[in-house]
């Protein structure tokens, strides 16, 4: 082993200085030689159970050894796999002929999965861009054979860690305060050279007035030495030592200045000073050793930390005591917004009463801190706590509802309706938003809980009092009204939402409610509204946090529905990006406008039949209100235009007249006259369309105006064409909507023309875009209809027994043959002969099933092959 001629610095974002010795600290020279030999590999783990003196036994041999620039890191759960790499890379020398560094990771069984494959990947990849040293209490996922065989991995553990009868002795001397043979016979037979075990025994027997009779005492018991050193241990400390370990129990690592917080006890610094001279109980952190300050840190040796729990579950006086504290110190810090801490301090003093009690006020500020899995610890240890406490069932319930478990949110839920009703509405606030939440899964009527929730939102008595809830109930409620198409008041009580979750802090709250009022403003025909809304919604979303990285998925939906309407229009379809991401399950108006979404990329992939298919689909939503039906119905008439569906137009038109929607359903009938050739009765139906009121989506209005001009100019009438395309132009300029100059008709003239003359007459910049836009466009009717199947088609057309599977050059004959192009003509585009061209014909038919041009235009469309 070689040891680097010049010191480096540690560099890690949170660096942690090699562990100090104790005063009183025993050589290790069996673990060193081995630790030699072992770190020679590019990855050694020591394994050992707690207390076996890993973190010592390596620190006191790389002081031993005199090695130079050693990283040593303290792991963590949060220490992901890219902060690790840069640790490993920091190793690596100037003089890349030099082998790197050695970086120790302590505790490294805290190590996430991601990073232990990051070591697992390079031992059996890249063994020579490492050298790191593992300290853990159990083996990692590690592929061990491949690496072992190379001597690119090293483990050790067993009779290594265990402490000798020589060194045992010495242990026992020093911590008992006893040379008597019997005392370090006895300890090292029960404490098995468990190094842990060992310094808290001899302690325990040397605080006793006979060191030997506590020694036999031991030595009788039938109880495994850590459940007799528990009982004792403590009763060799000072009674501000207790205080100080009963209080900072849920803190591996403390400091000085967060000790004296939690303990109100100023000399902490000479307690924690004196402590750490045992070498086991509390080690220091770095610093210089000469001088103690209140940032000085100390780590709690995880043996105490089991015997401080132990202590607390027992009780007593001291432990009552410290709780108190505690509770005192808390109250203060929930103040400053320290909800997560405090929680997790209430539960490490086993104050259980407490901890249920800062879940009705702060629970979903502790949900939004990444508090999830401390709660689900909370109700899996301790459920008798939250029986007699039924406010903070909800905080439970939304804890499971967040992480998309809505089956184990309803039975919360549903308990707390329970009792809701059993108590005389105590819980009227949280069974508020519990009926909200359930509506959206069909479970209760929508619209009795938003009237309800109103009323509630409406009653300064019940805001005053429940002012930790409005945020979630007004976003609830906003959620709820955007489904059921009350728009105006969604916008308002969603904006709230974000105007108190903001000043709270609760920043999945945040994006979620920024989400809905995407949605709300995506309604209301508000589409570059919209791009800003979801993008400060996907800002505020915390990607590792389930409920953040749902509305992050939602507000990307949202925002795509925004731009894909928006100039400049792709090239292609494989320009438009859908992000994955997962909605959540009760998230109803991302489910349903993703449907909508997906069925508008199909058919900007030229497949009508597949964006038919994904709109009639059955959906897992609720019903449908009147607004989303008449959404669906719309599309679907379009779709049915392109399709020469004129039967269907008829049906679509009646049932938006069933709907109370005239002005729709007058645009529908338009789609049918066009279908028809009849561009007189086209016109008047489209301009009988815009007198009505109409939904802003999708974009009626000027689809209406736009198809109007296109018949307007292709009946003659240029001025009235050009009257209806500026009032279309003016419709969609704020909002940015290109899709209404698409070109939807089939007896209209092109739009592009037509937009050329407007824009020589218009200073209006967005019709100077639309006119650049469609230039080089055929409308959508020219450019779909020849490709999609005809209703007779669909219905004549037979599906071969199997899929056709076409080459290559079968498929550019049979574009050829749709295209109307003759065998000379398919030939002269291939290049090929007109009996080759006759050759892939006659396949193409008996592959298709058909026996002419026609029957096979008809399956190559029904079956998407073209």
């Amino acid at each position: 082993m070689t040891a680097t001629s010049q010191p480096h610095p540690t560099q890690t974002n949170h660096p942690d200085d090699l562990p100090r010795l104790p005063r009183v600290y025993v050589p290790r020279p069996r673990l060193w030689e081995r630790l030699d030999r072992g770190t020679e590999s590019s990855l050694t783990m020591l394994v050992g159970p707690i207390g076996a003196g890993k973190s010592l036994g390596a620190s006191g041999w790389l002081r031993d050894r005199r090695l130079d620039g050693v990283v040593w890191v303290q792991a963590r759960s949060d220490l992901g796999a890219e902060t690790l790499l840069d640790l490993i890379a920091s190793t690596h020398e100037e003089d890349p002929t030099l082998p790197p560094r050695l970086l120790v990771v302590d505790d490294a069984h805290l190590l996430p999965p991601a990073s232990v494959h990051v070591l697992d990947r390079l031992v059996n990849d890249d063994p020579d861009r490492m050298r790191v040293l593992l300290l853990s209490r159990w083996d990692l996922g590690i592929t061990r054979l491949a690496a072992e065989l190379r001597g690119h991995l090293t483990i050790l553990r067993g009779e290594l860690l265990r402490l000798d009868e020589r060194e045992s002795a010495a242990l026992v001397t020093e911590h008992a305060r006893s040379t008597d043979p019997r005392v370090t016979s006895i300890v090292s037979q029960r404490t098995q050279g468990w190094c842990g075990a060992v310094v808290l025994t001899a302690r325990a027997i040397g605080a006793a007035p006979d060191p030997v009779a506590a020694a036999e005492r031991l030595a009788a018991a039938h109880t495994v030495v850590a459940d007799a050193v528990a009982s004792e241990v403590f009763s060799s400390l000072h009674s501000r030592e207790r205080h100080l370990l009963l209080c900072v129990a849920g803190d591996p690592v403390v400091s000085v200045d967060t000790a004296v917080h939690l303990t109100r006890d100023p000399r902490c610094s000479a307690i924690l000073a004196d402590l750490d001279t045992t070498g086991l109980l509390v080690s220091r952190l770095g610093g210089d050793p000469s001088t103690v300050d209140r940032s000085s840190r100390y780590r709690i040796h995880p043996l105490l930390g089991e015997v401080v729990r132990r202590r607390l579950a027992a009780g007593g006086v001291d432990v009552e005591q410290a709780r108190a504290t505690v509770l005192r110190a808390v109250r203060a810090d929930l103040a400053g917004g320290e909800i997560v801490a405090s929680f997790d301090r209430l539960l490490a003093v086993q104050h259980i009463e407490a901890a249920a009690d800062l879940l009705h006020v702060h629970g979903e500020a502790l949900l939004d801190d990444g508090g999830g899995a401390s709660l689900q610890w909370f109700v899996r240890h301790h459920p008798e706590a939250l029986q007699d406490r039924p406010t903070a069932w909800f905080t439970v319930a939304l804890e499971r509802w967040q992480d998309d478990d809505v089956h184990g949110a309803l039975g919360w839920l549903d308990q707390l309706l329970r009792e809701d009703a059993q108590d005389d509405g105590a819980l009227v606030g949280e069974a508020a938003c519990a009926r909200l939440m359930r509506a959206r899964l069909g479970f209760d009527s929508m619209t009795q809980a938003v009237t309800h929730a109103r009323a509630l939102v409406a009653d300064s008595a019940f805001t005053e009092r429940a002012a930790h809830l409005l945020p979630r109930l007004l976003c609830e409620l906003g959620t709820d009204q955007v489904w059921l198409g009350d728009l105006d008041a969604a916008e308002e009580s969603l904006g709230e939402a974000i105007r108190l979750g903001k000043a709270a802090g609760l920043t999945n709250l945040l994006a979620t409610a920024l989400t809905q009022l995407a949605f709300t403003l995506y309604l209301q025909g508000h589409e570059r509204e919209v791009a800003r809304t979801a993008t400060r919604a996907l800002a505020a979303a915390a990607p590792q946090h389930p409920a953040g990285a749902m509305s992050a998925a939602a507000a990307d939906l949202v925002l795509q529905l925004g731009t894909l309407a928006d100039l400049p229009w792709p090239d292609g379809v494989q320009e438009i990006e859908v992000r994955p991401g997962r909605l959540h399950t009760a998230d109803v108006s991302a489910r349903f406008w993703a449907r909508m979404r997906d069925a508008r990329l199909a058919l900007a992939a030229g497949s009508v039949m597949r964006a038919e298919r994904i709109l009639r689909s059955p959906a897992d939503v609720p019903p449908l209100p009147r607004h989303l039906r008449i959404v669906v119905l719309v599309e679907l008439a379009f779709l049915a235009a392109l399709a020469s569906d004129e039967p269907g137009l008829e049906t679509l038109a009646g049932q938006l007249g069933d709907l109370e929607s005239a002005g729709e359903a007058e645009l529908v009938r338009g789609l049918r006259a066009d279908l028809r050739g009849n561009r007189r009765a086209a016109v008047e139906h489209f301009v009988g369309a815009t007198t009505h009121a109409m939904t802003p989506q999708p974009a009626a209005l000027p689809l209406a105006l736009a198809c109007a001009a296109q018949l307007y100019d292709a009946l003659g009438d240029r001025e009235e064409a050009l009257r209806a395309l500026q009032a279309a132009v003016t419709a969609t300029e704020v909002r940015g909507n290109a899709v209404p100059f698409l070109g939807w008709t089939r007896q209209g003239a092109p739009l592009h023309p037509l937009l050329a003359r407007l824009a020589e007459h218009s200073s209006d910049p967005w019709a100077r875009d639309l006119t650049q836009a469609t230039a080089g466009h055929p409308g959508v009717a020219a450019v779909l209809a020849p490709w999609t199947p005809s209703t007779r088609e669909r219905a004549s057309a037979e599906e071969p027994v199997m899929r056709p599977d076409l080459s290559p050059r079968e498929r550019d004959v049979l574009h050829e043959l749709a295209r109307g192009s003759t065998y000379a003509d398919i030939a002269a585009s291939l290049f090929v002969s007109e009996n080759t061209v006759k050759t892939h014909v006659s396949s193409l038919y008996g592959k298709l099933a058909v026996n002419r041009r026609s029957e096979a235009l008809a399956v190559a469309r029904n079956f998407d092959l073209l």
